[in-house]
């Protein structure tokens, strides 16, 4: 078995992943995208933690588990060994939500997955980008839905990290309103400090980026800002 990074250490999320995942890329992609999430919600909470309102502990557990169901969903077919999954990727929230429900997790973990898709998806969105998910708004309301959401912007599954400035410009492609959320989300949590978080990960994206180079599926040729492959023109 490959020994992946804190599998130790957070023994039930990990069997999640591994429950789930259909090949080993894809299960190290998610995985460490999730510790790396987490580490961010933790590094803003131990800045104030009487400012939150929940645990530690339960934020963790959805930052660790908030990305499950892009096991079962589609775009990444360009890894080794990954099959071909018929939902398509906008699902992955919808269905981690009913991954978590199933396997009992707690409310508030559930819907932590169910609406960290960018900064929240309103039934427009839905409908403009022509989504295939139930038509619904789909809002980080609660403060912990939000820390989680807010972190996980600030790593993509490429895999890299990605700054605040970058975080702005791309949110503002789909309008003022998108980046007027994640500017009161950094008035509330504040930036997190990736310099001190980055150390830890940089030799996994370095081999994780050596293993795409050596990929020839012309799906390979660029990644959307989710991580997502796009096919070569």
């Amino acid at each position: 078995m490959a020994i992946h990074l804190n599998q130790t250490t957070y023994p039930q999320e990990y069997a999640l992943h591994k429950k789930y995942a259909k090949s080993e890329r894809l299960l190290d992609l998610v995985w460490t995208h999730c510790n790396i999430v987490n580490e961010i919600v933790i590094q803003l909470y131990q800045r104030n933690p009487q400012h939150y309102t929940f645990p530690i502990e339960v934020a963790m557990q959805a930052a660790l588990t908030h990305d499950i169901g892009v096991y079962m969903c589609g775009g990444f077919e360009w890894l080794p060994g990954q099959p071909a999954m018929q939902m398509p990727y906008s699902q992955h929230t919808v269905v981690g939500a009913w991954i978590l429900y199933q396997e009992g997790y707690l409310p508030e973990v559930v819907q932590v997955a169910n609406f960290h898709a960018g900064v929240g998806l309103t039934t427009d969105d839905i409908q403009d980008h022509q989504l295939q998910i139930p038509l619904d708004n789909y809002l980080p309301a609660t403060q912990m839905q939000q820390l989680v959401t807010f972190a996980a912007k600030y790593h993509s599954k490429t895999p890299r990290f990605k700054n605040t400035e970058e975080i702005r410009k791309t949110l503002q492609q789909f309008g003022g309103q998108k980046l007027e959320v994640f500017n009161e989300f950094i008035q509330q949590f504040g930036e997190p400090d990736l310099e001190v978080i980055r150390p830890t990960y940089d030799e996994w994206h370095k081999a994780f980026a050596f293993e795409l180079t050596q990929l020839t599926s012309p799906h390979t040729a660029g990644f959307n800002s989710a991580g997502i492959s796009k096919p070569s023109l």
